[in-house]
């Protein structure tokens, strides 16, 4: 599941982002561009959670395989330590995304902070 959010003034969208929900990585995320256009954010939801060895949320991989496909100018990576299924922490994929060298900052944010979901 996941969700494209826009604000639109005077008929133009001001604001793009994306909420990941909690998915898993496919090639086919890249219609969020087709459909919706550049986006301003994305907001994965992580963790690569596992249940009975399968995992059902994007772990650090998945989320930078993520960046990489949409682009982004803005990331901030959301729901990777709320539950004890979690096997992916955010330092894996921060790790990934600086490796890879992927454009676009990442803003990582933590539990009752705020951060500027604008480029």
């Amino acid at each position: 599941m996941g969700s494209v959010l826009e604000l639109i003034r005077d008929g133009e969208v001001r604001w793009r982002g994306y909420i990941s929900g909690d998915t898993l990585y496919r090639p086919v995320l890249g219609e969020v561009l087709e459909r919706c256009g550049p986006l301003d954010v994305l907001i994965p939801h992580l963790g690569g959670t596992k249940v009975l060895g399968v995992t059902v949320t994007m772990d650090a991989r998945q989320g930078a395989d993520l960046v990489e496909l949409l682009k982004p100018p803005v990331t901030v990576p959301v729901h990777y330590d709320d539950y004890t299924l979690f096997r992916s922490p955010l330092g894996d994929f921060v790790a990934e995304v600086g490796r890879r060298e992927l454009p676009g900052e990442l803003r990582t944010v933590g539990r009752g902070e705020t951060v500027s979901l604008r480029a």
